[in-house]
């Protein structure tokens, strides 16, 4: 048994942040460990195939090419390679978002074996899922390099803050992963909620539209998180402007998602292993 199991259970409306804080900085601690076991569930996705992870940059650019094919003779846009550089952009972000949401309910229930049988912060395994999805990012990353730099497009240094915006959405990722997997552990039925809303949410988000295209539905889209996160990382790329707007508007998300999801990990953490 995990040792965190032999303690007094945690009744009522009782809170143990300390063990809570612990158990996320024994978790980052151990760093080896989650970066090991993220790589190797990464890379069996594509082991014994002929050109292994390359899979990922390849489905990725053909993705996108098609994509540009479509959407641009179907869109009636001014600056072409603007259109091309904005939807490469943030389909880009866009995978890395979206597959990093549909995953985390399953954070805790697919390390169910591991949690039972060894004695690890149970932190762990959110940041072996984080890892994970970081691999996917870096693949695709050389993709979008490729594309930039063929599309010509001139970037000022305000695109240098696209930096901290990635660094920002990885710190997010986990607490976001950190409060779903808890809920998702518990009620299995948020897994396949979450795929459902996903597709419909795609073309929620300004992707492959711009939203100058339609002003009178943004009022409304505006309050999507997803747009926010995109903008944070993709104005300072595309347009040369920092979207101080879409920052602060993150910056509430992150402390709501990050408060909340700490005081489910004081709550619910010595529970979760009987949840399986």
């Amino acid at each position: 048994m995990r040792e965190m199991d032999v303690n007094r259970p945690v009744r009522g409306l009782e809170l143990q942040p300390l063990a809570a804080a612990k158990d996320i900085i024994d978790g980052a601690l151990a760093w080896r460990v989650w970066i090991s076991l993220s790589w190797q569930e990464f890379s069996s996705m594509y082991r014994r195939s002929l050109i292994g992870v390359s899979w990922v940059m390849l489905s990725f650019a053909a993705f996108v090419f098609v994509k540009i094919t479509i959407f641009s003779s179907l869109l009636a846009v001014d600056d072409a390679t603007y259109y091309d550089a904005y939807l490469v952009v943030g389909f880009y972000l866009w995978v890395y978002l979206s597959q990093s949401i549909i995953a985390s309910p399953d954070v805790f229930f697919s390390a169910s074996g591991w949690i039972k049988s060894e004695p690890l912060a149970l932190s762990t395994y959110v940041y072996k899922s984080a890892m994970r999805e970081i691999y996917n990012l870096l693949f695709i990353t050389m993709v979008v390099f490729a594309a930039l730099f063929y599309l010509g497009r001139d970037y000022s240094v305000t695109a240098l803050w696209s930096i901290p915006a990635l660094l920002f959405l990885f710190v997010n990722t986990f607490f976001f992963k950190l409060l779903v997997g808890i809920v998702g552990a518990r009620f299995r039925d948020l897994a396949h909620l979450i795929r459902a809303v996903m597709l419909p949410m795609l073309f929620m988000t300004p992707i492959f539209w711009l939203p100058s295209q339609m002003p009178s539905l943004m009022k409304y889209l505006w309050w999507n998180p997803l747009f926010h996160a995109l903008e944070i990382f993709r104005a300072p790329l595309l347009d040369n402007r920092i979207p101080y707007e879409s920052w602060a508007f993150m910056a509430v998300q992150f402390c709501i998602v990050s408060l909340v999801a700490f005081l489910l990990f004081s709550r619910f953490r010595q529970r979760i292993v009987f949840w399986f």
